[in-house]
Protein backbone atom coordinates (compact mmCIF):
# COMPACT_ATOMS: atom_id res chain seq x y z
CA UNK A 1 0.00 0.00 0.00
CA UNK A 2 1.19 3.63 -0.56
CA UNK A 3 -0.06 6.42 0.96
CA UNK A 4 0.95 10.02 -0.76
CA UNK A 5 0.41 12.90 1.14
CA UNK A 6 0.15 16.59 0.52
CA UNK A 7 -0.43 19.79 2.44
CA UNK A 8 -3.86 20.89 1.97
CA UNK A 9 -2.63 24.47 1.26
CA UNK A 10 0.88 24.90 -0.60
CA UNK A 11 1.53 28.78 -0.94
CA UNK A 12 3.27 29.39 -4.69
CA UNK A 13 6.11 32.02 -4.83
CA UNK A 14 6.36 33.25 -8.37
CA UNK A 15 9.91 33.72 -9.86
CA UNK A 16 10.13 37.13 -9.55
CA UNK A 17 13.21 36.65 -12.28
CA UNK A 18 10.88 36.16 -14.83
CA UNK A 19 10.14 39.84 -14.67
CA UNK A 20 12.06 41.83 -17.11
CA UNK A 21 14.48 44.49 -14.71
CA UNK A 22 13.23 47.43 -15.26
CA UNK A 23 9.62 46.30 -14.53
CA UNK A 24 11.24 44.66 -11.33
CA UNK A 25 13.49 47.40 -10.37
CA UNK A 26 9.99 49.85 -10.55
CA UNK A 27 8.13 47.39 -8.31
CA UNK A 28 10.81 46.97 -5.89
CA UNK A 29 11.52 50.54 -5.57
CA UNK A 30 10.17 53.15 -3.12
CA UNK A 31 7.92 54.97 -2.56
CA UNK A 32 5.81 51.70 -4.61
CA UNK A 33 7.87 48.95 -2.32
CA UNK A 34 7.15 51.03 0.49
CA UNK A 35 3.17 50.83 0.23
CA UNK A 36 2.85 47.57 -1.87
CA UNK A 37 4.27 44.13 -2.59
CA UNK A 38 4.21 41.87 -5.17
CA UNK A 39 1.29 38.51 -4.57
CA UNK A 40 1.43 35.66 -4.98
CA UNK A 41 -2.19 34.56 -4.76
CA UNK A 42 -2.78 33.69 -8.44
CA UNK A 43 -0.57 31.54 -10.94
CA UNK A 44 0.60 33.24 -12.64
CA UNK A 45 1.16 36.48 -10.67
CA UNK A 46 2.04 38.41 -13.68
CA UNK A 47 0.45 38.51 -16.92
CA UNK A 48 2.41 40.22 -20.39
CA UNK A 49 0.46 41.75 -22.61
CA UNK A 50 0.68 44.77 -25.05
CA UNK A 51 -2.20 46.49 -22.99
CA UNK A 52 -1.86 49.89 -24.45
CA UNK A 53 -1.51 48.45 -28.17
CA UNK A 54 2.02 50.42 -28.60
CA UNK A 55 3.80 47.50 -29.71
CA UNK A 56 5.85 47.09 -26.57
CA UNK A 57 5.28 44.34 -23.83
CA UNK A 58 3.49 45.70 -20.81
CA UNK A 59 3.17 43.53 -17.32
CA UNK A 60 0.42 43.55 -15.14
CA UNK A 61 0.75 41.68 -11.34
CA UNK A 62 -0.47 40.91 -8.52
CA UNK A 63 -0.10 43.36 -5.86
CA UNK A 64 -0.58 43.00 -1.76
CA UNK A 65 -0.93 46.55 -0.10
CA UNK A 66 1.34 46.21 2.82
CA UNK A 67 -1.48 48.88 5.19
CA UNK A 68 -4.90 46.83 5.11
CA UNK A 69 -3.68 43.56 3.24
CA UNK A 70 -6.20 44.73 0.46
CA UNK A 71 -5.21 43.11 -3.01
CA UNK A 72 -5.13 44.44 -6.54
CA UNK A 73 -3.30 44.49 -9.78
CA UNK A 74 -0.24 46.65 -10.55
CA UNK A 75 0.28 47.87 -14.70
CA UNK A 76 3.62 48.74 -15.97
CA UNK A 77 3.35 50.06 -19.45
CA UNK A 78 6.67 50.38 -20.96
CA UNK A 79 5.40 53.60 -22.87
CA UNK A 80 5.21 55.69 -19.40
CA UNK A 81 7.59 53.20 -17.14
CA UNK A 82 5.66 53.96 -14.35
CA UNK A 83 3.27 51.36 -12.34
CA UNK A 84 -0.81 51.83 -12.32
CA UNK A 85 -2.49 50.88 -9.48
CA UNK A 86 -5.99 49.19 -9.63
CA UNK A 87 -7.17 48.27 -6.17
CA UNK A 88 -4.78 47.74 -3.35
CA UNK A 89 -6.48 50.16 -1.28
CA UNK A 90 -7.37 52.40 -4.78
CA UNK A 91 -10.47 52.53 -5.81
CA UNK A 92 -11.00 50.59 -9.34
CA UNK A 93 -14.86 50.94 -10.81
CA UNK A 94 -16.68 47.49 -11.89
CA UNK A 95 -20.30 47.30 -13.27
CA UNK A 96 -21.52 46.88 -9.76
CA UNK A 97 -19.72 49.77 -8.16
CA UNK A 98 -16.12 50.68 -6.78
CA UNK A 99 -14.06 48.44 -5.00
CA UNK A 100 -10.06 49.26 -3.63
CA UNK A 101 -10.00 45.16 -2.62
CA UNK A 102 -9.56 42.92 -5.58
CA UNK A 103 -9.76 39.73 -3.40
CA UNK A 104 -12.33 38.25 -5.18
CA UNK A 105 -10.84 37.80 -8.58
CA UNK A 106 -9.41 34.37 -8.50
CA UNK A 107 -8.41 34.31 -12.21
CA UNK A 108 -6.88 36.15 -14.72
CA UNK A 109 -5.46 35.95 -18.39
CA UNK A 110 -4.21 37.96 -21.61
CA UNK A 111 -7.18 38.60 -23.80
CA UNK A 112 -5.79 38.94 -27.48
CA UNK A 113 -6.95 42.45 -29.42
CA UNK A 114 -10.08 41.35 -30.95
CA UNK A 115 -13.56 42.15 -30.96
CA UNK A 116 -15.63 41.95 -28.25
CA UNK A 117 -18.38 40.43 -27.55
CA UNK A 118 -21.50 42.42 -25.96
CA UNK A 119 -21.51 41.69 -22.12
CA UNK A 120 -24.61 41.59 -19.08
CA UNK A 121 -26.14 44.91 -19.20
CA UNK A 122 -22.96 46.96 -19.99
CA UNK A 123 -23.36 48.36 -22.85
CA UNK A 124 -21.26 48.27 -26.28
CA UNK A 125 -18.22 46.65 -26.19
CA UNK A 126 -15.30 48.88 -26.32
CA UNK A 127 -13.13 48.37 -29.23
CA UNK A 128 -9.46 47.38 -27.92
CA UNK A 129 -6.52 49.75 -28.20
CA UNK A 130 -4.35 46.60 -27.57
CA UNK A 131 -4.96 43.51 -25.30
CA UNK A 132 -6.73 43.60 -22.33
CA UNK A 133 -7.17 41.59 -19.22
CA UNK A 134 -9.99 39.11 -18.87
CA UNK A 135 -10.42 38.60 -15.24
CA UNK A 136 -12.97 36.72 -12.68
CA UNK A 137 -14.77 34.86 -10.26
CA UNK A 138 -14.32 30.90 -11.07
CA UNK A 139 -17.50 29.63 -12.40
CA UNK A 140 -19.34 33.55 -11.53
CA UNK A 141 -18.89 36.83 -12.72
CA UNK A 142 -16.02 37.57 -15.45
CA UNK A 143 -15.15 41.20 -17.38
CA UNK A 144 -12.19 42.80 -19.29
CA UNK A 145 -9.65 45.02 -17.99
CA UNK A 146 -8.93 47.33 -20.86
CA UNK A 147 -6.59 50.58 -21.54
CA UNK A 148 -9.10 53.09 -22.87
CA UNK A 149 -6.58 55.36 -24.16
CA UNK A 150 -6.53 57.51 -20.99
CA UNK A 151 -7.35 55.19 -18.06
CA UNK A 152 -7.62 51.16 -17.34
CA UNK A 153 -11.40 50.26 -17.32
CA UNK A 154 -13.93 47.57 -16.55
CA UNK A 155 -15.97 45.81 -19.03
CA UNK A 156 -18.54 43.50 -17.61
CA UNK A 157 -18.59 40.13 -19.38
CA UNK A 158 -20.92 37.46 -17.50
CA UNK A 159 -22.50 37.24 -14.45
Amino acid sequence: MVVLCFPSSVAQEGDLDNLPDPVLMDFGAAPFAKTYSISHRINPFYLRGDFDGDGKADYAVLIVAKKGGANGIGIWLSSQKRILVLGAGQLFKFASGQFADLDFLNEWQVYGKRSVEPGVEAGPPPKLIGEAILAGKKESASGLIYWNGKKFVWYQQGD
